[in-house]
């Protein structure tokens, strides 16, 4: 195993330097590169570090903070010595929260990021605040750095993102769509054809008769107009809210909405299979409910407390008036979970992607 020796700030060097958990610096080819948990992130040459280190020194000095550090460290000019310099000046920035006054801007910049995409969680703490710091105060060459490498872009979508935005007519389109979807299959199946039982979830054909279409399409059906009238107005104020306050994309809400009606209605089936005495059911407030544990995870997401405990209370307070032995309650709550845990997993997944996607950028 190759190693570093460290002595009276020279260095002999055989091959790299872990900095931290996610950051390894090595000399190759008359060039030092950065490595991010394995990945080759950057490479400099000598002349670049030494700008680096001459830009370090003098904004060490400006600010007065190590003063001794940096007055004692760049006398030679060896290699070694730069390598050396470098690894201590990122060791540096580093303990000092990753302040983007201490390292070049166009290297710590670009580095900070890197590290909140690998999950570095401390770089994720201060991103934005640097960003905002430097529009705010900086250096007119950082902010024009800023503003053309798009870093103003994350301070404008994570205040969007914090936001609980009030919903638009324009900006809720596919729940008036599901709305209207709803009211035309009831006009259609039950007051025109008169076939509508023939979509109802009934346990008995479903298990006897493998009649299992009938779990998706209980979720469009409706037996009567109240119930409609109902679950319409649920969903306008509760899908809309969840449409407009989505940070991912727009199928999000038809998977959340299917998979939650749908397991609604199969875990109602698992249940009430074990009585003697169980109801036909049909209707979409599985799948709203569904939506409404959605906007419960995007609350929390956007750390909207009070939204939440009121959020919270009105549900419980639907939830515990639809228990009913003629209400299909069970519907209600497992849709609620499953759009929780359905939300969830389509969050992680689109990190993932993010993630991927940004690893074959180039930041350069």
């Amino acid at each position: 195993m190759e190693r570093t020796i460290k002595l009276n700030y020279k260095v002999v060097m055989n091959s790299k330097i872990k900095v931290n958990d996610y950051i390894t610096i090595s000399s190759e080819s008359n060039k030092i590169l950065i490595y991010i948990q394995g990945e080759k992130f950057q490479e400099l040459d000598y002349s670049s570090i030494n700008k680096i280190l001459k830009t370090s020194k003098n904004q060490l000095e400006e600010t007065n903070t190590q003063g001794k550090y940096a007055k004692n460290k760049y006398k030679k000019d060896s290699k070694n010595t730069y390598f050396n310099n470098f690894v201590n000046i990122l060791k540096f920035w580093i303990r000092n929260n990753y302040d983007t006054d201490i390292l070049l801007y166009d290297l710590s910049f670009p580095l900070l990021r890197k590290l909140v995409e690998v999950g570095d969680s401390h770089a994720k703490k201060v991103f934005i605040y640097e960003i905002l710091k430097n529009l705010w105060s900086g250096n007119p060459l950082v902010i024009k750095y800023l503003v053309n490498k798009g870093y103003d872009e994350y301070v404008a979508l994570y205040n969007y993102r914090r936001q609980i935005h009030t919903p638009k007519i324009k900006e809720i389109k596919l729940t008036i769509f599901i709305c209207f979807i709803n009211i035309l299959i009831y006009i259609l199946f039950m007051e025109i054809y008169h076939i509508g039982d023939f979509f109802f979830v009934d346990i008995q054909k479903i298990l006897n008769k493998f009649e299992v279409w009938r779990i998706f399409t209980g979720i469009f059906m409706h037996p009567g107009r109240f119930s409609l009238l109902i679950n319409t107005f649920f969903l306008y104020c509760v899908g809309s809210c969840f449409e407009v306050n989505n940070v991912l994309s727009k199928p999000i809400y038809f998977i959340v909405y299917i998979i939650s009606g749908v397991m609604g209605n199969i875990i109602y089936i698992l249940i009430s299979s074990q009585f003697p005495d169980y109801a036909v059911s049909a209707g979409a407030s599985g799948a709203i409910f569904g939506l409404t544990g959605a906007f419960t995870i995007i609350l929390l997401i956007k750390r909207k407390y009070n939204w939440l405990i009121i959020y919270i209370a009105i549900f419980t307070f639907l939830y515990v008036y639809t228990i009913d032995p003629r209400i299909n309650y069970i519907s209600h709550l497992y849709g609620f979970i499953t759009g929780m845990i359905s939300y969830l997993f389509c969050v992680f997944v689109y990190q993932r992607i993010i993630a991927s996607d940004r690893n074959n950028m180039s930041y350069f």
